[in-house]
């Protein structure tokens, strides 16, 4: 597929064209992979005319947290990340569904252990969907195990750690899936490649606990308090085995780029009646109508782009 670009992006503190932002090819963000990220998406509700960035100060947070756990040097603020990427969005007068990704990388050139400075980059473009939420996706169990705390922790968001997940994913399209679920050391589900992951069995919503080796993810905090808010329905965090996708009545998973996606089958077990749930339709709609800002609930989550009443320019 071809991915969109924008006229712009935001490049070590100022907005550049496109084409124009550069990163030093020797650098350690480059050769070691020293660089943390984060995915974001805004999306826009015509109605009011508005584009709204969905957790905005929560990415921005992550992002720093990030930073302090791959030991990277620098002097970037929530504040200034936050500003970024409005910064970048009025400049490309983006007024469409938008995905945003924020890299921070080590811009020093030498061994691995390189300390400072860093430089930053965001880039926004039109969204673009990498699965069919309306279908789901057949899944297969990789063979491939997820990293653990111990050796790459999964909690940091960095390139380096989205390897583990490319090669799940890669496998799994060879093999004839459309996405996979990653276990753990100890034989326990943890997540999709790139995605968190939540079953349903006789009324229960189970996800894989934050310490299964899971990505802090805030689509999936977002998801459990909608389910525990809006619907009065507690999700249970503990580790998962694999066969209870087996015997599941409905599954899906979560994130970012595929907010909330149904699993219609796991090693050609049929989830369920083997078409996306009723519980699973629910939490996307929910999902669907907080982000764009069709509920007055959860304003806190959305930042809004543009001045109230700001038209197009001409």
């Amino acid at each position: 597929m071809t991915v969109p670009t924008a006229r712009f992006i935001f490049h070590e503190g100022r907005i550049v064209p496109f084409d124009e932002a550069r990163v030093q090819v020797l650098s350690v963000g480059m050769a070691y992979a020293t660089t943390v990220f984060e995915g974001l998406r805004a999306y826009w509700n015509e109605a009011v005319g508005q584009l709204y960035v969905f957790r905005l100060e929560d990415h921005a947070r992550r992002l720093l947290q990030s930073m302090k756990l791959l030991r990277l040097e620098h002097d970037l603020t929530d504040e200034i990340i936050q500003q970024a990427v409005l910064a970048l969005l009025r400049a490309n007068e983006l007024r469409e569904d938008a995905h945003i990704r924020q890299l921070v990388y080590g811009e020093g050139i030498g061994p691995i252990t390189t300390a400072g400075p860093v430089g930053m980059t965001v880039a926004a473009m039109p969204s673009y969907r990498l699965f069919d939420v309306e279908s789901g996706i057949a899944c297969a169990t990789s063979s491939w195990r997820r990293i653990g705390d111990d050796a790459l922790p999964p909690r940091i968001k960095c390139t380096a750690n989205y390897q583990n997940a490319r090669h799940a994913m890669l496998q799994a399209k060879l093999d004839g899936y459309g996405g996979a679920l990653l276990l753990n050391g100890q034989g326990k589900v943890t997540e999709g490649p790139t995605m968190c992951v939540f079953l349903v069995r006789d009324g229960k919503i189970i996800t894989p606990s934050l310490t299964s080796g899971v990505l802090e993810s805030i689509t999936r905090s977002t998801v459990i308090e909608l389910l525990s808010v809006k619907h009065g329905v507690e999700v249970e965090e503990r580790p998962v085995d694999r066969t209870e996708f087996y015997v599941a009545d409905e599954a899906f998973f979560c994130g970012t780029a595929c907010e909330v996606l149904p699993i219609v089958s796991l090693d050609r077990y049929p989830i369920g009646n083997g078409k996306p749930g009723p519980l699973t339709r629910t939490i996307q709609k929910a999902y669907n109508e907080v982000v764009r800002g069709m509920t007055s609930d959860d304003g806190q989550w959305r930042t809004p782009v543009y001045k109230s009443g700001q038209k197009r320019p001409r």
